[in-house]
């Protein structure tokens, strides 16, 4: 179980093995520590030092947010890992292998923008084929992309790290984006249509969607990481800073598409979202609390394998018409993912495989 606790002046407890959650909009809740894995505290929220304690023991993820902006993690000393795996990853910055890990990824970002276009493309062809053609257009610009990023693959060098290298492979994977994101805001129904990422603050009710399933992602992707024994902090394709989660940034890159994306996309276009179900404050486009309930159901059901009968970006005369895709739960591809990684940075594999999404 994720817990995700948002409300002002909510508190969490224990009781024996039970985790305590008191808030003012609702009875007290109990939930066997056992039961959870991890757990996306919002402003105003209080964990007491007993249950952080207990939470530890179990090794219970904590992910700290902001307006929905992750700014902490508690990572417990029970998901450590070995320090060999730890000692690889650092070392594996600077030689070959950074710069492997790094590229592969870039090219899981890039494949999956064009996989999801693609598919938006296919299930658009009878109802809409003005806009169908639109994405297919925008996915062979995304593929041409690819193809740059093959030829960056056969220029590297023995010597090269990511170091001297990410500025390239950078810019190359911002382009495909820039090329994506036109092409995804614009298939929006009108009144959502947008052309342009933006993040502090999100200006249209899209870009506050996807800011939120981003960071509701990124909790799970760090539940990952720690699972697996491997340093948080220590990515490839993302920079170090300080505070910043830059490996569960890498592998996050891997599942926007096929988890976050494809989901939004369903929800706008089938209309459980409307416009006023989005406020419009200083710090940007943000979901009621109403339908906030309603989007965390949907993203658990999408992470876990919940029903995902009805098919994304299609018109509703349309609807009766697709085919059922195989559930797929999520939170196993992640782990799987961050324990592919361990395995090649300590020689168990010679190569890391991203994910790459089925379409």
């Amino acid at each position: 179980m994720d817990l995700i606790l948002e409300t002002p002046g909510t508190r969490v407890g224990k009781r024996k093995d039970l985790i305590k959650i008191s808030s003012p909009e609702r009875d007290q809740v109990e939930i066997p520590l056992r039961e959870i894995e991890s757990i996306i505290v919002g402003n105003g929220v209080q964990i007491t030092s007993q249950a952080l304690k207990e939470l530890s023991s179990y090794a219970v993820n904590i992910v700290y947010t902001s307006l929905g902006t992750p700014y902490g993690i508690f990572t417990p000393f029970a998901n450590a890992g070995t320090v060999f795996t730890r000692r690889q990853q650092i070392l594996a910055y600077e030689d070959h292998r950074g710069l492997h890990i790094a590229t592969q990824i870039a090219y899981a970002t890039i494949e999956n923008k064009r996989r999801l276009l693609k598919y938006f493309a296919k299930n658009r062809k009878k109802s809409s084929p003005k806009k169908a053609r639109f994405l297919e257009m925008a996915a062979k610009n995304i593929k041409k992309m690819s193809e740059v990023l093959s030829q960056f693959k056969k220029q590297i060098s023995k010597g090269d790290t990511i170091n001297k290298r990410r500025r390239e492979l950078m810019g190359i994977e911002g382009k495909s984006a820039a090329i994506y994101f036109q092409a995804y805001g614009n298939s929006f129904p009108n009144k959502f249509k947008t052309f342009q990422r933006t993040r502090r603050p999100p200006k249209d009710p899209v870009n506050s969607l996807l800011s939120l399933g981003y960071t509701i992602l990124q909790g799970h992707i760090t539940t990952a990481v720690a699972s697996a024994g491997l340093e948080l902090y220590g990515g490839f394709l993302h920079s170090d800073r300080s505070g910043k989660p830059s490996l569960a940034l890498d592998l996050l890159e891997e599942f926007r598409q096929p988890i976050i994306d494809r989901l939004i996309a369903r929800i706008f276009h089938q209309g459980q979202l409307m416009e006023d179900d989005f406020n419009n404050t200083l710090h940007g486009y943000r979901l009621t609390k109403e339908k906030k309930s309603f989007f965390y159901e949907e993203l658990k059901k999408e992470i876990q394998g919940g029903d995902r009968s009805e098919e994304l970006f299609t018109e509703s005369d349309y609807n009766k018409n697709v085919n059922k895709t195989m559930k797929k739960n999520y939170k196993k591809e992640m782990v799987r993912q961050a324990r592919k990684l361990t395995n090649y940075l300590i020689g168990s594999s010679s190569s890391y495989e991203p994910y790459i999404m089925d379409w």
